[in-house]
């Protein structure tokens, strides 16, 4: 064997990380703890990702301006009611400071997962590139009725529809069967 069929058999058989004389490849240092991980890559995936968690954020903080409650109702319920006496003022307060800090700890725990955390933000990143090479169907061909896809579509609309109404039914009957044995209706 050759001297370039040699360097060339070392270099099929070295993984990626020793290929630096023997020091594992890594990213490049990063400049702050809180930079944006790789920042342009993965954009849709990442922002779609964010729009989500934004939407849980809204209703979490939305259940707690209106729910909290359930604090009071369970210290009274296990005898220490006395640390609830408070003021309306306190109550609001409480309220309040409660829904921000839902909203701000979610929107900060999902942008550091989203966009800081190394192994999340890569898989999102991955995750953008491989749906950039899905082959998408145009739109404008699924509308003609001869066409296999427009079909297909049908058989799909037709079973969700019947198993919304299967799983309404059952729910309509559990509910009654629970109203019935628990309440007494």
């Amino acid at each position: 064997m050759g001297k370039d069929e040699s360097n060339m058999a070392t270099a099929v058989t070295t993984a990626p990380e020793e290929s630096r004389g023997g020091k594992p490849v890594s990213d490049p240092p990063r400049s702050s703890s809180m930079a944006v991980y790789k920042p342009g890559e993965g954009y849709a995936t990442r922002l779609g990702l964010m729009v989500v968690v934004l939407a849980y954020v809204v209703f979490a903080a939305r259940q707690w301006y209106y729910n909290w409650v359930f604090i009071p109702k369970t210290l009274r319920t296990i005898g220490l009611g006395f640390l609830m006496d408070w003021t309306e003022s306190y109550r609001t307060g409480v309220q309040w400071a409660g829904t921000v800090a839902i909203a701000a700890a979610g929107l900060l725990a999902g942008y550091f997962y989203i966009y800081i955390k190394r192994e999340s933000a890569e898989f999102l990143i991955k995750t953008d590139t491989e749906l950039g090479k899905v082959t998408w169907p145009k739109i404008s061909p699924w509308f003609k009725a001869d066409t296999q896809v427009w079909g297909a579509t049908y058989v799909v609309l037709i079973v969700i529809a019947l198993l919304t109404v299967f799983v309404f039914g059952i729910d309509i009957v559990l509910k009654r069967l629970a109203d019935w044995m628990f309440y007494g209706k």
